[in-house]
């Protein structure tokens, strides 16, 4: 941070808290219900993408792309793939899928005759974080606008068929969608719970976390079950954790679905680079 009339840096005692600097990043949430009948400008999203675009990028190479769902019936098709807990999806007023995008590096390089080699395990590592600091960009700059949104992760439960479903040719793969709306009134909590910051920054070196943090993890997670918006204290955060990582979770039976999705979009070279993306590359 600078002192923008002297060009210097600003000491610690100049610098405001960073609640005061970011008051909607201070007491930010997901939303999960919005208002279905609320309209948002088709320029502010617009303008919440171009946010998006100014993130951070791998080398410039800006691996993703947005897609903006405008067909209510494309919508509608996505959300039954999502399936549970999505209704989001088409209530909010607008729905995007965040996808890698290697076609467009690709089509540059055939553009000035150059030639594209496929390395699938880097694309879709340094394409999701492209991807993804994009689009928290986007949620940044929706949620100063005063808007809500919804990062959808259930995409990855039928991600062969949302992929078929939004016609996206090979080389680009939705790895979740965004919903931006007006959240629907009692819907949305602010300081939503975290985990304790000894549990996620390390000093100096790496380890492992204490009985005692382990346990500070789970009553500070505990926390969200008990308000209006998920609204069952009998719950604990440890059935999430086993909901997403136990023998049956949703992270090994999207394994399966993942590895088809990368196979039919063109980003495992086990069938030949010219064939997973589409043509022979000059």
């Amino acid at each position: 941070m600078t002192d923008r009339v002297h060009d210097r840096p600003a000491t610690r005692r100049e610098r405001p808290p960073v609640s005061n600097l970011s008051p909607w990043l201070a007491r930010r949430c997901t939303v999960r219900a919005f208002d279905p009948d609320a309209e948002i400008p088709d320029d502010d999203v617009r303008e919440i993408v171009d946010a998006g675009r100014k993130a951070p990028t791998s080398g410039t190479t800006q691996m993703y792309s947005f897609l903006w769902i405008r067909d209510p019936a494309v919508r509608e098709r996505v959300h039954e793939l999502c399936n549970r807990g999505t209704a989001q999806v088409e209530e909010a007023s607008h729905f995007l899928l965040v996808c890698i995008d290697l076609r467009r590096i690709r089509r540059l390089l055939d553009h000035r005759d150059r030639e594209f080699r496929l390395a699938p395990t880097m694309g879709l590592l340094e394409g999701a974080v492209d991807a993804s600091l994009a689009a928290m960009g986007a949620i940044v700059a929706a949620e100063s606008m005063g808007y809500g949104t919804c990062p959808v992760g259930n995409v990855l439960n039928a991600l062969p068929a949302v992929a078929r479903a939004v016609d996206l040719p090979a080389g680009v793969l939705p790895i979740y969608g965004l919903c931006i709306g007006v959240p629907r009134h009692g819907s949305a909590r602010e300081n939503a719970p975290r985990l304790p910051l000894g549990a996620v920054l390390h000093e100096g070196e790496y380890r492992d976390p204490s009985t005692e943090l382990l346990d500070a993890c789970y009553e500070s997670m505990n926390e969200m079950y008990g308000d209006s918006v998920y609204g069952d204290a009998t719950r604990e955060w440890q059935e999430t954790l086993e909901r997403y990582w136990g023998p049956d979770g949703f992270m090994n039976r999207r394994e399966e679905t993942l590895l088809t999705a990368l196979r039919q979009q063109g980003f495992f070279a086990d069938r030949g680079v010219d064939e997973a993306l589409g043509g022979a590359s000059r």
